[in-house]
């Protein structure tokens, strides 16, 4: 009577998996330089086209938004000022671009692309306190670079200024009539032809207008240092690399490092056809 044949096992794709892993991982191993001149070739060629990355210059002007306060100065008003995304929307207007353009003699697309804003770190917006904003514009051309970076920025602050510069001029005229008053009023009383009551009330009148005008001229300095957004930075045109050089040559070092590891596995099948001809 013949022997029944031991039960078939099957095909065991885990343990196939597991022969092809090291076998792969033994190929590497054996073949270990080709993975290193891969990553060496490859940090060199990515060093060599760093080298001949394209140069541009970039502007970098830092803006005050300023802090709007009320007619008495002191509450704070919300208006485009507060919000430091603003800036972006003034200095992305192509009506804004197109002037600085005509300004600076040259074309809007020779720094349209390459303007950008950022909100400065550390300043925060906090307890009605706006924050810094860095304005950036890259170029080709320094000049191009510089000069629209600060005609950007001072078109930006002067939209967002409107408010500011009303109030300025609105306290400028309110100190040039109190001023008027003071020296009618003071002409008045000098004079011999006034009673006793007539001049006591020329003088309580008198008192008044200066008090006015000492509240509005400093309103007038609030509104001018602390409400008033300004450029507090002018920017000036630095040469960069357009292309970072550390990212390039870690990119083409790992691009090399694949390369040599894909040789190192077909060493054994494709070396011997090259010998032969094939």
């Amino acid at each position: 009577m013949t022997a029944p044949a031991p039960p078939s096992r099957g095909f065991d794709p885990e343990a196939e998996q597991e022969v092809d892993f090291a076998k792969y991982v033994r190929l590497l191993a054996v073949r270990w330089w080709l993975l290193a001149a891969g990553l060496v070739v490859g940090a060199v060629i990515g060093y060599l086209i760093s080298l001949g990355g394209s140069q541009v210059y970039s502007s970098t002007a830092t803006l005050y938004l300023g802090q709007p306060l009320g007619a008495s100065g002191n509450f704070l008003v919300q208006n485009p000022q507060t919000n430091p995304s603003a800036i972006g929307t003034a200095v992305h207007d192509q009506q804004v671009q197109q002037a600085v353009a005509a300004h600076c003699k040259a074309h809007v697309k020779e720094f349209r692309k390459g303007i950008s804003t950022q909100t400065v770190a550390g300043a925060l917006t906090k307890n009605g306190q706006t924050p810094l904003v860095q304005l950036t514009v890259q170029a080709k051309k320094a000049r191009v670079s510089q000069c629209a970076a600060n005609g950007l920025a001072n078109a930006a602050v002067h939209r967002l200024g409107t408010y500011a510069i009303q109030k300025i001029a609105n306290l400028k005229k309110q100190i040039k009539f109190d001023n008027q008053d003071i020296n009618q009023i003071a002409a008045a009383i000098s004079g011999s032809s006034l009673s006793t009551t007539d001049k006591l009330i020329l003088e309580t009148t008198l008192r008044t207008d200066q008090q006015d005008k000492i509240a509005a001229t400093q309103l007038l300095l609030q509104a001018q240092q602390v409400e008033r957004p300004r450029v507090l930075v002018g920017a000036a045109a630095q040469r960069i690399t357009a292309r970072s050089r550390r990212n390039t040559v870690v990119i083409a070092a790992l691009i090399g490092l694949i390369l040599g590891a894909v040789v190192a596995l077909l060493w054994d099948s494709v070396v011997p056809r090259l010998r032969n001809g094939e």
